[in-house]
């Protein structure tokens, strides 16, 4: 079986992913990924 989570930032992706992590056996999972460009780095002093 191939699940797929998907939804707007905040949504409770991960909280999903780890509910049904602990709930089922033989589960595997991969990182999360995004298609948007990545933030300019902020340094704070």
């Amino acid at each position: 079986m191939l699940l797929i989570i998907s939804g707007v930032a905040g949504a409770g992706k991960d909280t999903v992913k780890k509910e049904i992590v602990k709930r089922m056996e033989n589960v595997e999972t991969i990182p999360s990924i995004t298609d948007r460009p990545m933030r300019p780095r902020r340094y704070s002093r």
